[in-house]
């Protein structure tokens, strides 16, 4: 191993913005190969760095903020719309929902989080509590480049699992489309289509993260389309090749 590119276990953590037993775990779980010295001591080549970092993501280190603290506002700020429950924001930062449940009670607060209510089309109009990062607070200038830099750690050490189907949340957007229409193998571009003609961004996001390159250049190819759709249609066909390879 190159000594060169080596490091331990406490420069792994400390880059990652974890502990020591955590890097230690996912060494273990992931099987990577590493040197072992005495008292169990890791040398971690870059290979297998760069693996931890996709399973174990990164969390910048804040002062005033704790580890946990951080990663909460992380998963709030990749959800422009917002998440639901303390358990959702859990499985985004991936940490325990007890533990994001008392980060979000000190978020709060002391006004980085906050609490809003709004009606979704849960398959019905629904009014539901989402929990957001609060923008607009005089700190958030200051921490939105350090949460900019984080990478979240994979679920599970795997990939995102695109949806199969349209989510009911988004089903008005399709409100005369058949349910059998509404896989995404089976109608993918025309799924696309729809979402572009509608132009709303919660659908917009959703279409980016689960429907394919070749389902965003069929929708780019629909006659009557609007330039700037066409463009964005072309865009999230690039950007969804990338998440491909």
């Amino acid at each position: 191993m190159d000594t060169a590119s080596t490091i331990s276990a406490a420069e792994a953590g400390r880059r990652l913005g974890t502990t020591i037993p955590r890097v230690k775990r996912a060494v273990a779980r992931l099987g990577l190969a590493v040197e072992r010295g005495r008292g169990g001591r890791l040398t971690i080549g870059a290979e297998a760095f760069a693996r931890l970092r996709e399973e174990l993501g990164s969390t910048e280190r804040i002062d005033d903020l704790s580890r946990v603290e951080v990663a909460v506002l992380a998963a709030l700020d990749r959800a422009p719309f917002g998440l639901v429950s303390a358990r959702a924001v859990a499985a985004r930062a991936g940490i325990a929902p007890t533990s994001a449940s008392n980060a979000l009670e000190k978020l709060v607060a002391e006004g980085l989080v906050e609490r809003n209510t709004a009606v979704v089309a849960a398959g019905r109009a629904r009014r539901v509590e989402l929990l957001m990062a609060r923008r607009s607070s005089p700190r958030w200038r200051r921490l939105a480049p350090l949460l900019g830099r984080m990478r979240p750690a994979q679920r599970g050490g795997t990939r995102h699992a695109p949806s199969r189907a349209v989510p009911p949340r988004l089903r008005h957007l399709f409100w005369n489309v058949a349910p059998e229409q509404l896989e995404t193998a089976r109608s993918g571009g025309a799924i696309a289509r729809r979402l572009l003609q509608a132009g709303e961004p919660e659908g917009l996001a959703w279409g980016a993260a689960n429907l394919s390159s070749a389902d965003w250049e069929h929708a780019g190819r629909a006659r009557g389309l609007d330039p700037r759709a066409r463009r964005l249609a072309r865009n999230l066909a690039v950007a969804a090749e990338g998440r491909a390879g």
